[in-house]
C-alpha cells in the first residue's frame, strides 16, 4: 500500500530555536497514526507545517505522491487534510452549526441563499451521533471549553477529508465524550480515512491504533506498532528513560476547613452543590460534558453571579463579587481554558507570572522590576519551563509550558487556595510528574486543592476525596478507599441513584 500522505526530511528553523529536524514519516489511508513526544518535542510544528500554517526550512510534504505545496490552511483542506488544533478555532458570536458549516454552508436550491434549516438539522444530527447534548443553535460563546472541543471535533468529521489529524481532541474531555470520539475515528478509518492522533493520554493509543512514531526534541526517536509495544515502552522513548509511576499521590493528613460551599445554585446550570474542601487535601471533582463543573468553580471565584447558597471561607461567610475578590483572599484559579481566560498571550512570559501579584509588589504604582525578574526566573526553574528566556512572548510557548505559568502565577502569589480545572491539559507525561509533584507539596504544606479533571487515572491518581457531579447536580462523594472507575461513572452518567 502507497502512502496517502508523507513529509520527507522535514526541518523547521525559527529565531534562535530548531524546532524540526529531519523528519520523515509515511501515512497510509484507513491508518490510526499516533504523534507522541513531550512539550517541545516538535509534534504540533510538524501538523502546523502539513496544514500549511507554517512553511518547512528544509524538506517537502507530498499527498498521494504528489508535492502538496499547501501555502495556508484553507489551501490544504481543499486538497483532503482537515485538522482539529489543540488550541480552539471557534466563532465565538456564530452558532454551533454556524462554526461546523462556515465556509461551506449549505445553500438553497436556486444556489443564492443559505439553507438555514438544512445546515441547523445537518449540524445537530453530526452532534447528535457524537453522543452529546448540544445544541445546534447555540451560540458557541455560551458553550464550555470541552463542548467547542466537541463542536471542532463535528466540523473535522464533516467535511469528507483524506486526510484528519487531532492534535490533544480529548483533553478536556470525559470518558463519554471519549468513546464516542473513538467510535468516529473507526468510522473514519472504514472509509479509508488516514488518522494522525497527537495525545498525551497513551492508553488511548491503543483502543484502536496502528502505528506510533516517537519524536524527542524535534527529531524522530522510533516509529512502532502498537499492537507489538507498550505504554511502558512509549514512554521511555519520549523522555529517554524509564519512567515510573507519575501521580505521586502520598498520605495527606487533613488539616481545619478551608472552603465550605452550601446550597449554591445558578438557574439553567447547576444547583444546590454543598461540600467542604479542607488544608492538606486534593478534592476531585468529576463530571461528564455539561454536569456544571466549571460553572461551580466559576461562581465560588466570583466569575458568576450565584442566585442562591452560601460560601464561607476560613469559616466566616464570604461573597466574591468578583475574581479580584478571591484573589485577594487567596484563591487560585487554573481555568480550563489558558488562552481564553489564563494567560495574555501577547505579552511577555515574566509579565504574565507576575499579574496577580502586581498590587504586593509595586510603589506608587510602579512595579518592582527586579523583583518580577528573580522571581520568573526562579519559577523557570522549579517548574522546568522550555523557554529561552522570561522576555519571551507566550503566544511562542507550547501548550504545556503555557500551562505550567499559569500555575506559576498563582502560586507566586500565596494562594492557599487552588482551584484547578483540568489541570493537566496538553501536558507529557514527564510534565504531568512534575505537576502532581508540585501538587503533592503545596498539600503537604497546608494548601487545599480543589481539582476539576475528566480524566480519569488523573482524577483517581491524585484526589483525597472525589465528589461527582451530573446534569448540574451532585450526584456523590467518595473517599479515596471506595473510589474507582465503575463507582465514578455510574455517579457521573447514570440517570437514577
Amino acid at each position: 500500500m502507497n502512502y496517502c500522505l508523507e513529509v520527507k526530511n522535514i526541518s523547521k528553523v525559527f529565531p534562535g530555536v530548531r524546532a524540526l529536524s529531519d523528519v520523515s514519516i509515511g501515512f497510509y489511508p484507513g491508518e490510526f497514526h499516533a504523534l507522541v513526544g513531550e512539550n517541545g518535542a516538535g509534534k504540533s510544528t510538524l501538523i502546523k507545517i502539513i496544514s500549511g500554517v507554517y512553511t518547512p526550512t528544509e524538506g517537502e510534504v507530498f499527498l498521494n505522491g504528489a508535492a502538496l505545496n499547501a501555502q495556508n490552511p484553507k489551501q490544504a483542506l481543499d486538497k483532503g487534510i482537515a485538522v482539529i488544533h489543540q488550541e480552539l478555532s471557534i466563532a465565538n458570536d456564530l452558532t454551533v452549526a454556524e462554526n461546523i458549516f462556515l465556509g461551506d454552508e449549505p445553500k438553497t436550491p436556486d444556489g443564492f441563499f443559505l439553507d438555514r434549516k438544512k445546515m441547523n438539522e445537518m449540524a445537530q444530527e453530526a452532534i447528535d451521533s457524537m453522543g452529546v447534548r448540544i445544541n445546534a443553535k447555540a451560540v458557541a460563546s455560551s458553550l464550555t471549553a470541552a463542548q467547542q472541543q466537541m463542536v471542532e471535533i463535528a466540523k473535522v468529521i464533516t467535511k469528507n477529508a483524506k486526510v484528519v489529524i487531532m492534535d490533544e481532541p480529548t483533553s478536556s474531555l470525559s470518558e463519554h465524550e471519549i468513546e464516542a470520539l473513538f467510535m468516529q475515528i473507526m468510522m473514519l478509518k472504514k472509509n479509508n480515512v488516514a488518522v494522525i492522533y497527537i495525545s498525551h493520554r497513551l492508553n488511548e493509543l491503543f483502543i484502536t491504533g496502528d502505528r506510533v512514531t516517537v519524536m524527542r526534541d524535534g527529531g524522530k526517536v522510533t516509529e512502532l506498532l502498537i499492537k507489538d509495544t507498550t505504554e511502558k515502552e512509549i514512554v521511555s522513548n519520549m523522555v529517554g528513560r524509564e519512567m515510573k509511576d507519575y501521580y505521586m499521590h502520598t498520605a495527606h493528613t487533613r488539616g481545619k476547613e478551608m472552603l465550605r460551599v452550601e446550597g449554591l445554585s445558578v438557574p439553567c446550570l447547576f444547583e444546590n452543590i454543598s461540600f467542604t474542601a479542607y488544608a492538606g487535601e486534593v478534592l476531585g471533582f468529576y463530571g461528564l460534558i455539561g454536569a456544571g463543573r466549571t460553572e461551580v468553580m466559576e461562581t465560588i471565584f466570583g466569575a458568576r453571579k450565584a442566585a442562591a447558597g452560601s460560601i464561607y471561607l476560613h469559616g466566616k461567610k464570604t461573597n466574591f463579587a468578583s475574581p479580584r475578590d478571591a484573589i485577594a483572599a487567596n484563591i487560585g484559579f487554573v481555568t480550563e481554558d489558558r488562552r481564553r481566560t489564563g494567560l495574555m498571550l501577547n505579552c511577555m512570559l515574566k509579565e504574565n507570572v507576575v499579574l496577580p501579584s502586581l498590587a504586593q509588589h509595586s510603589k506608587k504604582g510602579f512595579l518592582d522590576f527586579k523583583w518580577e525578574a528573580v522571581i520568573s526566573e526562579e519559577y523557570i526553574g522549579k517548574l522546568k519551563v522550555k523557554t529561552w528566556g522570561i522576555n519571551a512572548i507566550i503566544n511562542t510557548l507550547s501548550g504545556g509550558n503555557q500551562q505550567k505559568i499559569i500555575l506559576a502565577k498563582w502560586l507566586i502569589a500565596n494562594s492557599n487556595i487552588l482551584i484547578l480545572d483540568e489541570p493537566t491539559r496538553g501536558i507529557d507525561v514527564n510534565a504531568k510528574a512534575e505537576f502532581y509533584a508540585l501538587m503533592d507539596d503545596f498539600v503537604k504544606q497546608g494548601g487545599c486543592i480543589i481539582c476539576v479533571s475528566s480524566e480519569m487515572p488523573e482524577i483517581l491518581g491524585v484526589s483525597d476525596r472525589i465528589l461527582v457531579m451530573r446534569e448540574g447536580k451532585l450526584s456523590g462523594i467518595l473517599n479515596r478507599d471506595e473510589a474507582n472507575e465503575q463507582n465514578i461513572i455510574e455517579l457521573a452518567s447514570l440517570q437514577s441513584q
